[in-house]
């Protein structure tokens, strides 16, 4: 029951994430002019609005693509991991914004989606930070050091060696069982001494 939990909330985090990611990439890519204004205006150099003009909303789309993959097949390698990319992008922006809460920016505009972009610093800070604990979550529920991955490896385990040909197990048991008889006779009660021959009669 535990494990069914674990997997019906992994999926639906994903499920989530995969909406969040392709309509925050898309919504930059209906109005690149927009955008590129917009990060033209982020209290930063000016010649990083002209990289992350395009290379955000490719990352942001990889994230799905690669969440979407994950559906389907895990990819249990760390820098491939749909989850803990998103992690890694969602802690940029967290920081990013939580440097501008705390008053170290001279003007605070956001260049976000255009749902997050009418709220206020302050809660576009708290729904990242829902979000940056929904990827972790979804990391833990679905990587190496997810609470199923113990069960599934030992079921795994298990039914190769049932699937094992014939050809392997015999000569296994065949080895077993002369070790089984060696272990016999060398510990019996009665060993098996030479019978000499009585001759009656002298």
């Amino acid at each position: 029951m535990k494990t069914r939990a674990s997997h019906i909330t992994a999926t639906s985090i994903r499920a989530f994430m995969i909406l969040f990611w392709a309509y925050v990439a898309l919504d930059k890519l209906w109005d690149l002019p927009g955008f590129h204004q917009a990060l033209i205006k982020q209290p930063f150099p000016g010649w990083w609005a002209g990289i992350l003009f395009w290379s955000l909303p490719l990352m942001e789309l990889g994230i799905v693509i690669l969440f979407s993959i994950h559906s389907f097949r895990n990819t249990k390698h760390l820098f491939f991991d749909p989850f803990v990319l998103s992690a890694l992008l969602l802690t940029v922006f967290t920081v990013y914004i939580g440097l501008g809460v705390a008053g170290l920016y001279a003007q605070k505009p956001c260049g976000c989606a255009s749902v997050l972009s009418r709220l206020s610093w302050g809660g576009h800070l708290v729904v990242n930070l829902l979000l940056l604990l929904l990827s972790i979550l979804g990391w833990y529920l679905t990587g190496p050091t997810a609470p199923m991955a113990g069960c599934k490896r030992y079921k795994k385990q298990v039914i190769l060696f049932l699937a094992r040909p014939q050809v392997v197990r015999i000569p296994v048991y065949a080895v077993m069982l002369e070790r089984v008889k060696k272990f016999k006779m060398r510990f019996a009660v009665f060993p098996a001494w030479p019978v000499r021959a009585i001759n009656y009669d002298t």
